[in-house]
C-alpha cells in the first residue's frame, strides 16, 4: 500500500512541482510574459509536434487504430459536453457564464499534462495516445464552437466556418500525426542525424510546457467566480474521468485503455479554452480561474486516481 502510494505521489507531484517553479520564475521577473507567449508557441509548433511524430512513426498503424476505442472516445466525449451542459444549466445562476463553465468541464489539457503524466506513469506516452490526439483535438475545437455559439455567444461577429476547418487542418499536432502514420506506413528510416537532433526537442517539449502553463497563473482575478470554478473542476478531475472508467471496464477495455480513457477524460483544463472563450467573447475571467483551479486540484485527483489504478492492478 504504501509503495502504491509513493508511486502515486512521484507520477503526479513532479508536473506540479515544474508547475510551481514557472510560477516561481514569473513572480521573481526572471521570465516574463513574452517568454510564456514564445514557450507556448515553441512548443506548440515545433517541440510537441516533433514528439507526435517520433512516437507515431516508430510504430505502425495497424499495431494502435482500434474502431472501439476510437468510438468510445468520441461518444465519451460528446457526453461529457451533455453532462456539463446539465450541470451548468442546474447550478450556474448567471448565464453569461454557461459556455466558459461547459468548455472548461469537458476540455481536458491532454497534450501537456496528460502525456506528461502517461510518461511519468508507464514510461512512454502508448500506441494508442497520438491516435487519440488525432481525433480529440478537432472535435475539442468543434463541441467548443458549437456550444459556445449556440449560446449566443458570440452574436454580432458569427462564426466563419471555413477558418474553423483550416485551423483544424492546419494544427501542427494533427500535421504531425498524418506525416508520423506517411512515414510508418511506408515503411522509411530516417537518418540518425535526423532522429537526433529530434530527439533534442522531445527532451525539452515537456517541461517547458509546464513551466509556462505555471508561469500563467494568476490569482487576483478570482472574486465571484470560485464556487463555478470549483464545480467546473469537480466535473472534470472527478465526475467525468469516474463515469468515463468504469463504462470502460464494464465494456471489457483493457488495462493500457482504462487508463488511457481516465487521462484523456480526467486531466484538467486545457489553457486553450481561454482563448476560444475569449476569441468567442464569452466569461474569460471564468475560464482563467477553470484552468487555474483545476490545475492546482489534479495534483490530489491525479494522485488518487493513480494510487486507485495501481492498488486494483490495473498499473504495473
Amino acid at each position: 500500500m504504501i509503495d502504491n502510494l509513493i508511486f502515486s505521489l512521484s507520477s503526479a507531484l513532479p508536473i506540479f512541482f515544474v508547475m510551481i517553479i514557472g510560477y516561481y520564475l514569473k513572480r521573481r521577473a526572471i521570465i516574463d510574459d513574452q517568454f510564456v507567449k514564445a514557450a507556448n508557441m515553441l512548443v506548440f509548433n515545433v517541440a510537441l509536434p516533433v514528439k507526435i511524430f517520433s512516437d507515431v512513426y516508430s510504430s505502425s498503424i495497424e499495431e494502435y487504430f482500434d474502431t472501439r476505442f476510437v468510438l468510445f472516445i468520441i461518444i465519451g466525449t460528446v457526453f461529457s459536453v451533455m453532462i456539463s451542459w446539465g450541470m451548468g444549466a442546474l447550478f450556474v445562476k448567471d448565464k453569461n457564464k454557461l459556455g466558459a463553465f461547459i468548455q472548461g468541464s469537458f476540455r481536458g489539457n491532454f497534450l501537456y499534462i496528460g502525456l506528461s503524466l502517461m510518461e511519468n506513469v508507464t514510461g512512454t506516452i502508448g500506441l494508442k495516445a497520438p491516435l487519440v490526439i488525432a481525433l480529440i483535438i478537432p472535435l475539442y475545437n468543434i463541441l467548443a464552437i458549437v456550444v459556445l455559439s449556440f449560446l449566443e455567444v458570440n452574436r454580432k461577429s458569427g462564426v466563419e466556418i471555413k477558418g474553423v476547418v483550416r485551423n483544424i487542418i492546419g494544427n501542427p499536432m494533427i500535421i504531425a500525426v498524418a506525416l508520423g502514420m506517411v512515414v510508418s506506413q511506408f515503411g522509411l528510416n530516417l537518418p540518425l542525424i535526423m532522429t537526433r537532433t529530434m530527439s533534442y526537442f522531445e527532451v525539452v517539449a515537456t517541461p517547458l510546457a509546464l513551466i509556462a502553463i505555471g508561469a500563467s497563473f494568476k490569482f487576483g482575478n478570482m472574486k465571484g467566480n470560485l464556487k463555478t470554478a470549483l464545480l467546473a473542476s469537480l466535473l472534470k478531475l472527478v465526475v467525468l474521468p469516474a463515469v468515463a472508467v468504469i463504462s470502460a471496464i464494464a465494456m471489457g477495455f483493457g488495462n493500457e485503455d482504462v487508463f488511457l480513457i481516465y487521462i484523456l477524460f480526467g486531466v484538467p483544463t486545457a489553457t486553450i479554452s481561454y482563448v476560444v472563450t475569449v476569441v468567442m467573447k464569452g466569461d474569460h475571467d471564468l475560464a482563467s480561474n477553470i484552468i487555474m483551479v483545476s490545475t492546482l486540484l489534479s495534483n490530489v485527483s491525479m494522485t488518487l486516481y493513480v494510487f486507485i489504478f495501481k492498488t486494483i492492478g490495473y498499473l504495473n
